[in-house]
């Protein structure tokens, strides 16, 4: 229950991570997030199905300020016997670091935001490599290094007052079609998503996603502008127990760079990395061992 809980939170994150252009109109650096106000406050609504009628409902608050940004997501799960569990998590955005905190546990993750490495090393370009890294990406059809995997837009539509391109990757999956894919083993598990990016913003208003394991659907009810958000917002609670996660971070940085490369030579860079390996011994029982070894010396 845990694990779906937080695959539809991923999805919903990994969506709504987005940048936008900054700096030199003409050669902009993707890596550094810009909007079309000083503040705001998105309210969403969410909803989650899965399994044999299981429904979870939830709420998400974005907070936007500057170059932070922190999520509030607060969700009703469905547990055994009817019961049901409220989660709520935090999310915060800042330009060296990203947080993942458990409200519920109190305890949260720590690791580097990936995005400060690709800043950097689009600084580092020429003139001419930042043509090509924006060619690239105009080939690709990508808006935004942050929001991958759109798919192909297929047409408008306005929000809350505001404007949206409308995305659609993979096909709408009829009962027929989830009946055959269920039946094909080992085949590739059919997924379709439909996405509302407000234009100017690059923050998705309205998702839709289907796939064997159910449906997910978020939608804004509500947009502040410009308006005073306290920096406390955007700082680790003090009753929270964070964990800086090194190998998360070196992971993020390293499929950063990657993908950084890729748009600046069109070829994919192959990193390899060293991981650790820990030897975990069993626990012996100090009197057990003991009694073994005296065991053993009588039967010599």
């Amino acid at each position: 229950m845990n694990r779906l809980y937080f695959s539809t939170v991923n999805v919903i994150v990994l969506l709504f991570a987005y940048l936008s252009y900054a700096g030199d109109s003409s050669l902009p650096n993707p890596y550094v997030i810009t909007y079309p106000f000083k503040s705001a406050v998105i309210h969403f609504a969410g909803k989650s199905e899965y399994g044999h009628d299981r429904t979870s409902k939830g709420t998400e608050v974005v907070y936007i300020k500057d170059d932070k940004m922190a999520k509030v997501i607060k969700m009703t799960i469905p547990g055994p016997n009817e019961t049901t569990k409220n989660v709520e998590t935090l999310r915060i955005f800042t330009p060296d670091y990203v947080y993942m905190i458990d409200l519920t546990e109190k305890t949260g993750i720590k690791r580097d935001n990936s995005k400060k490495y690709g800043k950097v090393a689009y600084n580092n370009l020429s003139k001419e490599e930042k043509k090509a890294f924006h060619k690239r990406m105009v080939r690709r059809k990508i808006i935004s290094l942050d929001l991958l995997g759109l798919g192909k837009k297929i047409g408008t539509d306005t929000l809350l007052g505001r404007k949206c391109d409308i995305y659609q990757s993979g096909e709408e999956l009829s009962p027929e079609k989830l009946s055959e894919a269920l039946e094909v083993e080992g085949g590739e598990a059919p997924s379709y998503m439909k996405s509302w990016i407000w234009r100017t913003a690059k923050i998705p208003l309205k998702i839709i996603t289907e796939g064997l394991g159910g449906s997910n659907e978020l939608i804004a009810t509500k947009i502040e502008e410009n308006v005073k958000i306290p920096d406390s917002r955007f700082t680790v609670p003090s009753d929270i127990r964070v964990t800086y996660d090194k190998e998360k971070s070196e992971f993020a940085k390293q499929e950063a760079l990657v993908r950084f490369e890729l748009y600046k030579t069109g070829k994919p860079m192959v990193v390899k990395m060293k991981l650790k390996r820990e030897e975990i011994k069993p626990k012996v029982d100090s009197k057990a061992s003991e009694s073994n070894q005296k065991s053993q010396e009588n039967q010599k």
